[in-house]
């Protein structure tokens, strides 16, 4: 027998590759052919075997067949399963939107809530701010009711004290009282007694006026022996004790510009130790002086120095000596003279040099200290 043709096989591998896989198929070709090439034998052995292949063959379509049948009910339940599944994963599709809209609206909602707790904070530490303002002024507030407390007290205790003060007040207002209407009564005595007096008063005036008269009059006498006293005595001490002449002392009145000074002793000096110099003695005069009169007379000093140089002009030679003239003089008033530089003589021709001593030059200061206080 010969081997199958090309055709033959490509026929047969088309029959067999619908019931066997490629490789199989290959394997049976090649079988095939062997058989072939042992003749009859091999065709009976083939045939033997391709009916018993045909019998297990069919066989196996028939238990493939129930199988077929079973895989088919697995598939309709398979298939059911799934539209189950499916249905089942749209309502989980559903429920996750759903889930997730709620989410949203979750998510939304805590974030308005942290905003609302936020907003929250801050109120919560703007109200602990003012709570604690609200604590200082209570405790301000209680330290003031403490202070006012105490402050009541103190008014209670000096209301009653006043009330006190206040009844013996009454009691006094009624002694008062008591001597206002005596005082009354001893003012209308007075009132007559006044008239009285007033009468007697006017008298005493038309009196007093002409008493005043009679002492201006004296006043005028003595003041000019005083005056002229102190021309001589101060004429004779500078001549004595400085060895200057002295020119005549006299009362002056003084009017420069807008000014007007009455002085009572001035007059020139002359040094001849010093001849250049301008020496002038400018005096107060008084019975008894007194420390305001000798603050007045300081006064006057710069006025007559400023006359001086209204009439002569400005003068680095001249000298002005002040000089106070009395009968006594108090300590005080000694004291005052000399602290002032001013020199005091007294009536009887003693003189106590001011503190700057006697107004002489260098050459001759060593010999006048008989002179000083």
């Amino acid at each position: 027998m010969q081997v199958l043709s090309q055709e033959e096989q490509e026929t047969l591998r088309a029959i067999l590759r619908k019931v066997f896989e490629e490789s199989m198929v290959e394997a049976l070709l090649q079988a095939l052919d062997r058989l072939a090439a042992r003749g009859d034998q091999g065709i009976t052995d083939l045939r033997r075997w391709l009916e018993d292949s045909l019998r297990g063959l069919q066989t196996d379509v028939n238990q493939l067949t129930r199988s077929h049948g079973s895989v088919e009910e697995a598939l309709a339940r398979l298939v059911e399963a799934q539209a189950r599944l499916e249905e089942s994963h749209r309502r989980l599709e559903e429920a996750l939107a759903r889930l997730a809209e709620a989410q949203a609206r979750t998510e939304e909602r805590v974030t308005r809530l942290e905003e609302a707790v936020a907003r929250l904070i801050e109120a919560q530490a703007r109200t602990e701010e003012r709570l604690a303002r609200v604590e200082e002024s209570q405790r301000r507030l209680e330290e003031a009711l403490a202070r006012l407390a105490e402050a009541q007290a103190r008014t209670e205790e000096r209301v009653a004290r006043l009330e006190e003060a206040q009844a013996r007040t009454e009691e006094r207002l009624a002694r008062v009282e008591e001597g206002q209407r005596r005082l009354e009564e001893a003012l209308a005595r007075l009132a007559e007694a006044q008239a009285e007096a007033e009468e007697r008063i006017a008298r005493l005036e038309r009196l007093m006026e002409q008493v005043t008269r009679q002492v201006g009059a004296l006043s005028d006498v003595i003041g000019g022996d005083l005056e002229d006293a102190a021309y001589i005595v101060i004429h004779d001490t500078f001549t004595r004790e400085l060895g200057w002449k002295v020119d005549v002392l006299e009362r002056t009145f003084l009017r420069w510009d807008d000014h007007e000074l009455e002085v009572d002793i001035m007059g020139r000096a002359y040094d001849p130790a010093r001849p250049k110099y301008e020496i002038w003695i400018i005096g107060e005069t008084k019975y008894n002086m007194t420390v305001g009169e000798v603050e007045r007379f300081a006064k006057k000093l710069p006025l007559i120095s400023e006359y001086l140089t209204h009439q002569g002009g400005e003068k680095k030679e001249r000298l002005i000596v002040p000089v106070c003239f009395c009968y006594r003089a108090r300590p005080e008033v000694r004291e005052r003279i000399y602290n002032l530089g001013f020199h005091l003589v007294f009536s009887y021709g003693r003189v106590i040099w001011g503190k700057g001593g006697p107004p002489l030059s260098r050459r001759k200061k060593t010999a006048s200290r008989k002179g000083a206080r």
